[in-house]
């Protein structure tokens, strides 16, 4: 097994990309989809971090309030603070933490990053695309199958994206594997959900798929698959047996490994 008794500050990314708890929902869905992230640390105003900001968060404010206004499209923002969303007291370490430990809490708090603070500071945080890095860099060669979760969270690529938008929140699951005929075609997650914020509820989730999905064999060592993933900032790997998908490996599967 791989030592992953690494300092977390090692892995961090910084500087942070932060939003204020006064600014309204729909400043963190722009912010979210313009800076290509997951989740965005809330600050209060005197800069210090008070709360997180997820795509699910946003996810579920977008449709809830789509839902009570006749007509609306896939996603409606009410003109709200983000301070009234956001979770509060966000889980961080100190840098000095070990990644072992932060990937373990990953795992325990089913969340895909944790912040690092430094001298009573937020410094940065760790995601589980961080943990891709290392795992790539430690070159750990254990089979794609030992960590892969089954079944696999698929929806047709006919299927309207209201459909896949609601499952994703009803599965709780960031991403949905798009099939034609069994087969993956693409991927459908938060990211495409937000982008599709202005289109008609019955759009084919065809049309708003992310088409650039990585399938890999079961054999695949997990190091190949996160090198892939990292250069791809592909968030998941569909892994196939025998010829057919069988499973997924998600960024909480390849904190499993670290941690």
């Amino acid at each position: 097994m791989a030592n992953f008794e690494i300092p977390a500050r090692e892995y961090m990314s910084s500087p942070l990309k932060t939003v204020r708890g006064s600014s309204f929902i729909d400043h963190a869905h722009r912010q979210l989809q313009q800076l290509r992230v997951s989740a965005l640390p809330v600050v209060d105003d005197d800069d210090r971090v008070v709360g997180v900001i997820s795509r699910t968060d946003v996810l579920k404010v977008g449709r809830r309030e789509a839902n009570t206004r006749p007509g609306a499209r896939l996603l409606a923002f009410p003109a709200k603070p983000i301070s009234e969303f956001m979770t509060p007291d966000p889980i961080s370490v100190s840098a000095d933490t070990p990644l072992s430990e932060v990937a373990a809490l990953m795992q325990k708090h089913r969340v895909h990053r944790i912040f690092v603070d430094e001298d009573g500071e937020t410094v940065g945080l760790v995601t589980t695309r961080d943990l891709m890095h290392a795992i790539r860099e430690k070159q750990v060669r254990y089979p794609l199958s030992d960590y892969m979760s089954s079944p696999l969270f698929t929806i047709r690529a006919t299927e309207p994206v209201s459909m896949a938008t609601e499952r994703l929140e009803k599965a709780r699951i960031t991403g949905l594997v798009v099939v034609d005929d069994e087969w993956p075609v693409g991927i459908f997650t938060q990211v495409e959900a937000l982008e599709s914020r202005e289109h008609p509820r019955d759009t084919p989730v065809e049309q708003v798929m992310n088409p650039a999905i990585l399938v890999l064999d079961e054999h695949t060592p997990v190091f190949r698959a996160a090198a892939q993933a990292a250069v791809m900032q592909a968030r998941r790997v569909v892994v196939t047996r025998d010829g057919g998908p069988e499973g997924i490996v998600t960024g909480l599967d390849f904190a499993r490994i670290v941690g």
